[in-house]
């Protein structure tokens, strides 16, 4: 059964550098073209594309394959596209010059691909070769490190509409022969494209990461840049078992703490809503935002269930933050702020709901059931605890952001880490709470819950 007019299959494998390969000759532009085209043609129900691994023709790609004619195209650039649209699937007319009709000779030629690239992963094998998977998980820091080094010196703003390297060097203030390095290298990566000589921003890197642009995350990005020295001391804090090089939250310098904030903003954000559905306010009148930074949980709330009573609490050097994001989304009178130190001072009484977003992997085990002991004391009868964190499986080694961000927590933290669904609920028990259960949510977060008896 096919429940599509056409399924279509697009190659879009990568191969190393110096290897023919539809990625390399332009798949991904193709791909963009065919979803344009099918929905101009408004053709996009009526047409399923999906990509797909090497078809055995990588010297004559960018390939694709036609159901359920089983219709082999071949040389697929942007340009030819909307020709295969109009013709194929809009008037069901294969445009013949570009099909693959020889069939004998199709086969011949990728049977004798795949045996060519068998016998090189054989030799590749016996020779010792390093694999590349394994190579690329080893240079990984190399290319994050020029996108690191673009963002905190502002690249993407001096390039602009567009400029030369001695244009861009002049703006960041930096040498033109490393600016255009540089440049070059971002180009090399997609992140900017390159015609004679001059550097332009690509859709993306336009929208994202270049001044005035409504959607610029440069200010949250730098949260990234920062991380960076501590993540260089993973091996001594391996050895150690703890950070070394330490500060607490509230002795961190404005920049990086306004930049931590509007990382977690920009997380957060983007997800609140769908958190924010999956947490039950019936019965909620007061609630309680423990560590809430920028409070885009509690504006999501507060959003949910107006007249609702919420108070964000953190740190002295957060709360002015908190209040400019809850005024940014008009919501100053809705949610309030309370400043304190989580760990001792004292949260408050009487709540129907403490939320405790994003906290739990900054302290130790120990420290998260003391905080849970103290929330526990904030909450009223039958109140609730939620946390929203990384909640790894059993064996701690999924989901992978949560087992890598166990890492993260070992280089900027003294005792932090990411913790099991056993782990909490033990926790929560030993705390006083009663009903504590685990709810998976989509992506590397869970929600973990319970009741104050």
């Amino acid at each position: 059964m096919e429940p599509f007019k056409y399924h279509v299959y697009i190659c879009t494998q990568s191969k190393p550098e110096g290897v023919k390969s539809c990625a390399g000759l332009g798949a991904e532009r193709s791909l963009a073209a065919l979803k344009s085209e099918l929905a101009k043609a408004g053709l996009d129900s009526e047409v399923q594309v999906t990509t797909c691994g090497c078809l055995g023709l990588c010297d004559r790609g960018p390939n694709m394959v036609v159901y359920p004619e089983g219709v082999w195209y071949s040389g697929v650039a942007p340009e030819v596209v909307p020709e295969i649209v109009s013709e194929h699937f809009a008037a069901g007319r294969p445009v013949a010059r570009l099909v693959r009709a020889d069939a004998p000779d199709l086969k011949k030629e990728i049977l004798e691909h795949f045996a060519k690239a068998r016998a090189m992963k054989e030799l590749m094998e016996k020779a010792g070769v390093m694999p590349a998977e394994i190579e690329t998980l080893m240079r990984g820091f190399m290319e994050s490190r020029i996108m690191l080094t673009a963002i905190d010196l502002d690249v993407f703003s001096a390039v602009g509409p567009g400029a030369m390297p001695g244009q861009v060097a002049r703006k960041i203030k930096a040498a033109p022969r490393s600016t255009a390095t540089l440049l070059n290298a971002l180009a090399a990566l997609k992140a900017l494209t390159k015609q004679n000589e001059k550097f332009f921003n690509t859709p993306l890197t336009s929208r994202f990461l270049v001044q005035g642009s409504p959607d610029y995350a440069r200010d949250a990005l730098m949260h990234m840049v920062h991380l960076w020295d501590r993540w260089g001391t993973m091996t001594a804090a391996v050895k150690k078992g703890s950070a070394v090089k330490l500060t607490a939250m509230k002795k961190r310098p404005k920049d990086a703490t306004s930049a931590f904030i509007a990382a977690m903003h920009r997380n957060a954000s983007f997800r609140a809503g769908a958190i924010a559905s999956a947490i039950e306010l019936a019965g909620v009148n007061k609630l309680l935002d423990v560590g809430g930074g920028s409070g885009a949980m509690s504006i999501a709330l507060a959003k949910k269930k107006p007249g609702m009573q919420v108070t964000v609490f953190d740190l002295p050097n957060v709360i002015p933050l908190t209040r400019k994001y809850i005024a940014q989304a008009g919501l100053a009178d809705a949610v309030s702020t309370q400043a304190g130190d989580m760990t001792k001072d004292r949260l408050g009484q009487d709540y129907d709901l403490a939320l405790v977003s994003q906290i739990c992997h900054m302290f130790s085990p120990a420290e998260n059931l003391a905080l849970f002991k103290r929330v526990r004391s904030a909450l009223a009868s039958n109140g609730r605890i939620v946390i929203l964190d990384f909640v790894l499986n059993p064996d701690k080694t999924s989901p992978r952001m949560g087992a890598v961000f166990a890492l993260n927590m070992l280089v900027n933290t003294r005792a932090g880490g990411t913790y099991s669904g056993e782990e909490y609920l033990a926790w929560l028990g030993r705390a006083g709470f009663a009903d504590a259960k685990v709810t998976p949510l989509p992506g590397p977060a869970s929600l973990v819950s319970a009741r104050r008896p």
